[in-house]
């Protein structure tokens, strides 16, 4: 019933998480909610957590991803994006942690959980470019 925990990728929640981030970013605040909404929804039909939550958390994200002021250099953006990723993976975490019965805790993934979400943002950022015109 759970397969990212089944096959080890449950540490793939930042990355989704971050192409949600420079969708948004490319295609703004009408595409993202619904981008973010529905990468959440299979993060959640995937894992372990309680169904919903990685589709609010996706949503927000795309929102507030979508509102991140971008220029022209490739990577204008990335610190908030960062911050933005790895904040919608540890609050999805967070939250399916409180509805399970646990009490979240601060541990060595939390820096797992930021690098993985700076690397991702800085591999696929520079895409955002060619994502923008890809759909005009």
């Amino acid at each position: 019933s759970s397969v990212l925990p089944a096959i080890g990728l449950s540490a793939a929640i930042p990355v989704v998480f971050a192409v949600v981030v420079v969708l948004a970013m490319a295609w703004g605040p009408t595409v993202g909610p619904s981008v973010g909404f529905g990468a959440g929804l299979l993060i959640d039909l995937t894992g372990t957590g309680t169904l919903g939550v990685g589709a609010l958390v996706g949503c927000v994200l795309g929102v507030v991803a979508a509102r991140i002021p971008v220029d022209r250099w490739r990577w204008s953006g990335a610190g908030w994006a960062t911050l933005a990723t790895a904040a919608a993976a540890l609050l999805d975490t967070g939250i399916n942690a409180v509805l399970a019965g646990r009490v979240p805790s601060v541990s060595l993934n939390l820096l797992w959980v930021l690098g993985g979400a700076a690397l991702c943002v800085l591999v696929l950022l520079p895409t955002r470019a060619w994502l923008q015109e890809a759909v005009r």
